[in-house]
């Protein structure tokens, strides 16, 4: 008796196999000739002409409908049986989901814990999306402000400037010459920018520990995929009856 999983490597080779000689029956049954036998023989109304005549003409018939069904009903079935034995022994393949000696489910579905790899390894993905705050700035939770919610812990200070102009006399005026004056623009101190800044980011510490424990998640799931596939195999079948009822008569 095999296991759930050797039955599960197969399946897909016979669906491509039932699939291949499905399509190549509807070629077959398209071209009539292939059904077909003949024999051309010309009888002359003279006999003393008849060696004049030339050879018959044989055309073999290449197989028959029946044959044809035959022939694809065989590999369907396989098909088919793998199929029923597969959904039977899913019935009774389960196991539990074991996470670091903690039970999460008893008795789940291998075809639920199939699901929730590919909904998990999904999932993952929105996890590595999430955003951290910004490194090299010192951060402290504040609840007051809402659940995981992150304060900075100094504000940032920047001075505000203002523009101005400076002048300065190079050269007195005479009577001959104006005065020789600079003119400069200087930027003056005149306040402080205080910036304080909230955050509903993750730490990236936090961020890893999710990362962490999804991850074992999914392979706590895969383990038990594993272990549920191992229960053996519902022998059954079903193919060659069906295809009793469906070609009977041929």
């Amino acid at each position: 008796m095999g296991k759930l999983h050797e039955l599960l490597a197969v399946e897909g080779d016979l669906q491509g196999t039932a699939k291949k000689l499905a399509e190549e029956a509807i070629k077959t049954f398209s071209k009539p000739n292939h059904f077909l036998s003949s024999h051309q023989h010309v009888a002359m109304f003279e006999a003393e002409k008849q060696d004049k005549v030339v050879a018959d003409v044989y055309q073999e018939m290449d197989t028959t409908v029946a044959a044809k069904l035959d022939y694809l009903s065989e590999a369907v079935a396989k098909y088919f049986d793998a199929v029923l034995q597969k959904e039977m022994t899913n019935q009774k393949a389960v196991a539990d989901l074991v996470i670091g000696g903690a039970t999460i489910g008893n008795n789940i579905p291998a075809t639920f814990l199939l699901g929730m790899e590919t909904k998990l390894r999904e999932l993952r993905q929105v996890y590595e999306a999430i955003p951290t705050l910004a490194p090299g700035i010192p951060w402290e939770l504040d609840e007051t402000l809402g659940k995981g919610v992150y304060r900075m812990k100094h504000a940032d200070e920047k001075i505000k400037t203002a523009k101005t102009f400076q002048f300065r006399v190079l050269y007195e005026a005479t009577d001959k010459h104006p005065a020789q004056i600079e003119k400069w623009e200087d930027q003056v101190p005149v306040g402080k920018i205080i910036t304080n800044v909230t955050s509903g980011m993750l730490s990236p510490a936090d961020k890893s520990a999710l990362l962490g424990r999804l991850d074992r998640m999914i392979q706590a799931v895969k383990r038990a995929r594993t272990k549920a596939n191992m229960v053996d195999a519902v022998e059954e079948s079903i193919g060659a009856r069906m295809f009793c009822y469906i070609n009977e008569g041929t």
